[in-house]
């Protein structure tokens, strides 16, 4: 059975000219574990993307995957001391990424869960960002 939550994401990227951004955003979310793993289901309306994307956060033990479906498309892969590929499609072409993990942490509480990836994203080889990804997760 799914419980309420509320999400609320804080994305920070440094690119090669060590120019930082920060995105942040708080949404409603649904929360339910099932063969050993946890589930995160929200939605989104990325700025110009063109409709909703529906994503999905599995993690479990050290792992976890980040699954984004509508007018954006991809499948990231966070697992600490690993590098994988991944597919960004968005309406306008397809990116794709190298996503090395440096950490994921996960904290679970009895009123949510807390996680923190550090990583880096590259593409062809060229460094495109190092990356951190706070995720604070709290049941209603």
């Amino acid at each position: 059975m799914a419980r309420r939550a509320e999400l609320a994401l804080t994305g920070r990227q440094r690119g090669q000219d060590g120019e930082e951004s920060v995105t942040e955003s708080r949404v409603a979310a649904d929360y339910y574990e099932k063969d050993g793993s946890s589930y995160i289901l929200y939605e989104e309306e990325p700025d110009g993307s063109g409709g909703a994307v529906r994503n999905m956060i599995k993690y479990n033990g050290s792992t976890l995957e980040m699954t984004k479906r509508g007018a954006v498309r991809s499948r990231m892969v966070f697992q600490a001391g690993q590098t994988h590929r991944t597919d960004y499609v968005t309406p306008y072409g397809i990116l794709c990424l190298e996503v090395a993990t440096r950490e994921a942490s996960f904290s679970r509480q009895e009123d949510g869960t807390e996680i923190r990836l550090a990583y880096t994203l590259s593409s062809g080889g060229q460094l495109l960002s190092h990356c951190t990804l706070d995720i604070v997760l709290r049941f209603l």
